[in-house]
Order: C-alpha cells, then structure tokens, then sequence
C-alpha cells in the first residue's frame, strides 16, 4: 500500500495529472464558485509544462508535446466529470425570480 497519494512519479503520468486538474478545478469551483472553461484548460497547461520542466529534458519539441499533453489531460479532465456528473442535477444557478441560486456539486459539469 503505497504511503502517498500523489508521488512525484504519479505526477508524470496522465492519471495523475488528470486527478490533479479534476480535484483542482472542481474544488476552486465548490468553494469559489469559480467556473470558467479556460481555468481548467491553463491548470492543464501548467501541469504539462512543469512536468517536462521537472525533467531534463529541455529541447524546443518537448514544450510542444507538453502543450498537445495539455490538451489530453483538460480533455480527460473535462470527461471524467461530464461522466460523472451524468444522470445528476448539476447544481447550476438558476436565477428565476431572483431566488438564490443553487449550491455547486464538486461533480458538477463543466460545461
């Protein structure tokens, strides 16, 4: 049984990554209520470019696979939570005669 969650090695996969945008985003957009398409897509973009940051690897054709992996990962990101939020009341706010509007869900859709 591994002893951390999040492991610098598990960082550098596209899971990890992934979990890190998701758990990100979506907590920012719970608390904050914070939601716009483009946050989650440049989080996924700092990840991917730190990664290959954290390496060795500094060569010009790496920054571009780091941006296209940054895609992979908002668009996995963006997937696992449409699933996830499919079939659930998304908590949208609704702004029908001025009442409050609804509490976000952390499983909320993005979009």
């Amino acid at each position: 049984m591994p002893q951390d969650f999040f492991t610098n090695e598990s960082f550098f996969s596209v899971a990890g990554a992934t979990a890190i945008v998701t758990i990100v985003s979506n907590t920012i957009q719970v608390v904050f209520g914070f939601n716009p398409k483009w946050f989650a897509l440049l989080l996924s973009e700092v990840v991917a470019f730190a990664g290959t940051w954290l390496t060795q690897h500094h060569l010009v054709s790496d920054y571009f696979i780091s941006l296209l992996n940054g895609c992979l990962i908002f668009s996995a990101a963006a997937g696992g939570t449409a699933i996830a939020s499919s079939g659930v009341e998304t908590g949208r706010p609704k702004s029908v005669g001025g009442s409050r509007p609804d509490r976000r869900r952390f499983f909320s859709s993005w979009f």
